[in-house]
């Protein structure tokens, strides 16, 4: 074979590798990355309450992209003063294999404000939603944003795992949620509780509940709370029931049994709350919450997207409290 075939067999071979290298490396570096983050932004924001700010995108490798200085707002119910959460960097890889199957699959990476961090996975088709969830010294207060349909601020450190594969029929979700949330504490003596029936509510102080422990599980779209518990200097909390995951999210309903047993140090801790809790005492609403053991127990019902209904229910069995 003479040195001139050689050589046009060489490049032959060479050049549509080449050409695809280039191709790909061009697109890469002249992406238009500031309107894939204008996208981003747009579809967060359509049909939700939530604003989104991105200080920076770039890429990270070939099906990558960075983030950092991402800032989320909410305006919560019934304020006029937005909350924010801060995320300092993430990070997220498509799979360009999944995606030839029809599925968009995203790898994740999340730093969160006071050393948290959230990793895991996300993945969609026709059939379904997977997550997959780490969560590592998440600092809730952080999460206002995201935890202000709670009703009241809320602080502690959450870790543990998610992996919920929620079905577009409701029949096909499973999964489970495993999840420890320590130094837990709910109110801060200025935002009230509302409670239907009893006007503006209860104002609560700092109410510290220790560690809590969640587990459920789903089969058949059936989410079971096997465990929620808590336990604290100020009360011991204990819940059962349901919950029932469905796309889109806002669809999910909750059927909860919460009981919470104040300590006598929380009932004596400020002049208001030995003055709420003499109220409780009489009060015609809040009376059908009182258990045999002295504590109040509440069935809350709903949909996540919507209006969460607390129902006094003293009176009603609860195992995992006996």
């Amino acid at each position: 074979m003479s040195e001139r075939t050689k050589k046009i067999l060489l490049y032959g071979v060479a050049a549509p590798p080449f050409f695809l290298l280039s191709l790909v490396l061009g697109a890469y570096w002249t992406f238009p990355y500031d309107h894939l983050r204008d996208f981003i932004i747009q579809e967060v924001e359509r049909g939700s309450d939530l604003t989104l700010e991105i200080g920076s995108l770039s890429p990270s490798w070939i099906t990558g992209v960075e983030l950092e200085d991402v800032r989320i707002s909410k305006v919560p119910e019934g304020q006029t003063e937005p909350v924010t959460m801060e995320i300092p960097s993430a990070s997220a890889r498509i799979s360009l294999l999944s995606l030839l199957g029809g599925t968009v699959s995203v790898s994740y990476d999340v730093a969160l404000a006071g050393n948290g961090r959230v990793e895991g996975s996300y993945a969609q088709n026709d059939e379904a939603t997977h997550l997959i969830a780490r969560l590592e010294n998440v600092h809730l207060a952080g999460l206002r944003p995201l935890t202000s349909s709670m009703r009241l601020p809320i602080s502690g450190r959450a870790g543990g795992t998610i992996d919920m594969r929620i079905g577009a029929e409701a029949v096909n979700t499973e999964g489970n949620v495993d999840l420890r949330i320590e130094n837990l504490a709910i109110a801060d003596g200025q935002t009230p509780l509302e409670i239907e029936g009893l006007g503006a509510g209860l104002t609560l102080e700092r109410l510290e509940l220790g560690t809590l422990e969640l587990r459920l599980e789903s089969e058949r779209g059936n989410g079971v709370i096997r465990r929620l518990h808590a336990g604290g200097e100020h009360a011991e909390l204990w819940g059962t029931g349901s919950l029932r995951l469905a796309q889109p999210f806002e669809r999910s309903t909750m059927d909860l049994l919460l009981r919470i047993q104040f300590a006598d140090a929380y009932k004596t801790s400020s002049p208001r709350m030995e003055g709420l809790f003499a109220l409780m005492e009489i009060n015609p609403q809040v009376r059908p919450a009182r258990t045999s053991s002295g504590g109040f127990q509440w069935r809350i019902t709903g949909g996540l997207g919507g209006r969460i209904r607390m129902v006094p229910s003293g009176n009603v069995p609860m195992p995992e409290a006996e």
